[in-house]
């Protein structure tokens, strides 16, 4: 994913907290060591990880439901905060 990123081209990263081989508040931190202005939202299953001092430093914490709703406005709010006005 941060080669990705490298690459250029990214408006904004979604992450989950628990991935497969490595946690998403790593992958976070990553992405804020290099690319500080790029808009990060974590969505995860675990409500209890939104006050985790590693948590703060995403730009949005949504918590994981069947319903898309409140992901795809923070996805919208997120984008739309890069937009040149």
């Amino acid at each position: 994913a941060l080669q990705t990123l490298a690459q250029g081209d990214v408006h904004l990263v979604v992450l989950d907290i628990k991935m497969v081989d490595v946690s998403g508040l790593d992958v976070l931190q990553e992405v804020r060591n290099e690319f500080y202005d790029l808009p990060v939202i974590l969505c995860s299953a675990y409500g209890s990880y939104k006050g985790d001092i590693k948590s703060i430093a995403a730009d949005y914490y949504v918590v994981k439901s069947s319903d898309l709703t409140e992901l795809k406005k923070k996805i919208k709010t997120a984008v739309e905060a890069r937009i040149p006005q």
